[in-house]
């Protein structure tokens, strides 16, 4: 084994650090299960919901729990009128408030926030998360803890993680050499993929049940899988070869 050379540590939040998807899950299944009970497909409603009304909320709202109440509203809106069917507005409510139910600061996973202090006093470590509402990323963010680990200017927030927001962060902390930074997270296309884009490294930690918009293929079969943050940290702080 030797050590990495390593001149920063990007850290993911959501899934990573705290454990987003069951709020996110459960909603999705529930509005399904109403879209079931008021007579549409299941698997056309999947279609509808992921694929042609949640793109263009994120785009409109940006990522996190905001977006929910108009994805869900527009989701049901969406099947009626290509049913024929009218809508009713005590539905378009019960969805809405669906949708907004996932807010708030999501439990802490297992001995993140250990591994994050770990990782924090040994190197040079950020968090860089995504979402459409960055105040309320950083609520959530301070919530949770990670702010009493990192400080306030180790915190970034960006609507998007994308090749050149990742850049962006580097160059926001002083890295000129992508090849010296890391990325942890739990997204192949928010946190893996960006990171390799740009020459940097990347540790995918696994969660049981990804989001369906994660599962893209790596663009490259270079970086590590991880089956927790703590087993990230561990990789990172024990070392190891490369090639």
């Amino acid at each position: 084994m030797k050590d990495l050379d390593i001149a920063l540590v990007l850290v993911d939040f959501d899934d990573t650090l705290v454990d987003t998807a069951p709020r996110f899950l459960g909603a999705r299944r529930k509005l399904f299960e109403r879209l079931g009970a008021l007579g549409f497909e299941h698997a056309r409603s999947h279609v509808v919901h992921h694929q042609e009304i949640d793109p263009p909320m994120r785009r409109l709202h940006g990522f996190g729990p905001s977006r929910l109440e108009h994805s869900f509203r527009e989701t049901y809106r969406a099947l009626c009128a290509e049913m024929g069917v009218e809508e009713q507005p005590e539905v378009v409510t019960e969805l809405e408030a669906l949708g907004r139910a996932v807010a708030g600061t999501p439990p802490l996973l297992g001995g993140a926030l250990d591994a994050l202090a770990r990782l924090a006093r040994a190197l040079p470590t950020v968090l860089f998360t995504q979402s459409g509402d960055p105040d309320y990323q950083l609520g959530c963010v301070r919530a949770a803890g990670v702010t009493d680990i990192l400080g306030a200017e180790r915190i970034r927030v960006c609507g998007e993680k994308t090749a050149a927001s990742f850049r962006e962060a580097l160059e926001h902390f002083g890295v000129a050499d992508p090849a010296l930074a890391w990325m942890v997270g739990n997204s192949m296309r928010a946190d893996v993929n960006p990171a390799l884009a740009v020459g940097a490294n990347a540790i995918l930690v696994d969660v049981q049940e990804p989001w369906e918009w994660d599962n893209v293929e790596p663009i490259a079969p270079d970086f590590v899988r991880a089956g927790s943050f703590s087993d990230a940290v561990d990789y990172l702080l024990n070392g190891a070869r490369r090639g």
